[in-house]
């Protein structure tokens, strides 16, 4: 039997690697890391070498593109260099997966990423969940950090999920209960991490969602469902009905926000830093709480990146919009194009109110926006 061409090999190796990159975001660092630098990016610069891929670029990809030059860039003004570097690994793999997954070929295989995705997130939240009952605090999971992040990234996923649940044709009964059970799964976990800003973003794509198939009944019926049992399980979750109840984040976010304006005056606009937010212009919040970030990706962005990284965000935004409003297809196009939705929602409309485009969530959101930016060139196979 024939060896297949040297191509479609690093394609498969690529597929695999990100299948294997999927489930070790939330469960396993040292393999997140091993597939990253060690398959995923050798192959990409191996095929861009053997011209055997290619990158269209247009608003978006420059969006990226400039948003990793103006992090790079900030290090100039950075006090604490090892922070820095820090950060700037971070927006490293951020942008380095935005174009890997920009070339993967086929609809299927991206599709096949996000079964993985969906697979691993709820068997790790189901832990997650025993360990929050167990502990009496609010759930996070160990590998995506704080609470906050945790709940940023499960909301991406549970959008993904829905999406898939309506544009894409599973085909079994027990496809179809299996993931709804991991979506019902990721809700709960979400709601148990009481953080209410991602829970604003699941209810706007869930309308969005019933807007798009306003001709479906089974639509309508689960976005409105899935609303109900997100309000249920907070109310049955006490601490997430308190938090509801509570305006002191709010007041909060005013101050640390008064703040982080004066020290993008302080700087000129030119920023001060990936990651140096608090050791530049070091503050604390009653009880003595640091102030690690301005909890808004747009302000904190111009803290650390200038008003330079500020404009390039907006960039990747528009150009997340300007590309979803181009693409047309069948049902496993609309699955990958409403899930990049979900996510860029989690990351601009979350994003007012926390720092969203940063550590696994910012990875995820890559991934989906990449495979949404190769729909215009990659055929249905």
């Amino acid at each position: 039997m024939p060896m297949p061409p040297a191509k479609d090999i690093l394609n498969d190796v690529k597929f695999a690697a990100l299948m294997i990159f999927a489930v070790s975001m939330v469960f396993s660092e040292s393999v997140k890391l091993i597939t990253l630098y060690g398959v995923l990016i050798p192959v990409f610069f191996i095929q861009l070498y053997r011209r055997e891929t290619g990158i269209s670029v247009g608003l978006l990809e420059w969006g990226f593109i400039a948003f990793f030059i103006t992090s790079l860039f900030s290090g100039l003004f950075a006090s604490d260099i090892p922070e820095y570097f820090k950060g700037i690994k971070d927006v490293t793999r951020i942008v380095a997966l935005f174009f890997i997954a920009s070339t993967v070929t086929g609809q299927r295989r991206a599709g096949t990423v996000l079964r993985c995705l969906y697979g691993a997130t709820a068997v790790m939240a189901v832990f997650g969940i025993a360990a929050a009952v167990k502990l009496h605090k609010p759930l996070d999971i160990h590998m995506l950090g704080h609470y906050n992040y945790t709940a940023m990234y499960l909301i991406i996923v549970a959008n993904a999920l829905i999406s898939t649940i309506v544009f894409s044709e599973i085909r079994t009964k027990l496809m179809k209960a299996a993931a709804a059970l991991a979506l019902f799964i990721i809700i709960t976990a979400t709601v148990m991490t009481t953080m209410r800003a991602a829970f604003l973003t699941l209810f706007l794509f869930s309308a969005i969602i019933a807007f798009a198939r306003r001709k479906s009944l089974v639509s309508k019926v689960m976005a409105a469902g899935f609303a109900v049992f997100a309000l249920g399980a907070a109310y049955v979750f006490k601490p997430m009905w308190t938090k509801l109840a509570s305006g002191e984040s709010f007041i909060r976010r005013l101050y640390i926000w008064k703040y982080a304006l004066r020290a993008i005056v302080e700087s000129r606009g030119c920023g001060v830093g990936l990651n140096n937010f608090k050791y530049t212009f070091a503050a604390t919040l009653e009880g003595g709480r640091s102030i690690y970030d301005a909890h808004s990706v747009y302000i904190n962005t111009a803290v650390q990146s200038g008003v330079a990284g500020l404009m390039a965000l907006l960039a990747i935004g528009a150009g997340v919009i300007r590309r979803w409003l181009s693409i047309k297809g069948g049902a496993s196009v609309q699955e990958i194009k409403y899930a990049a939705l979900g996510a860029a929602l989690v990351v601009f409309v979350g994003g007012a109110f926390d720092t969203t485009l940063h550590h696994e969530t910012g990875m995820l959101f890559s991934i989906l926006t990449g495979f949404m930016a190769g729909l215009t060139s990659d055929p249905e196979v």
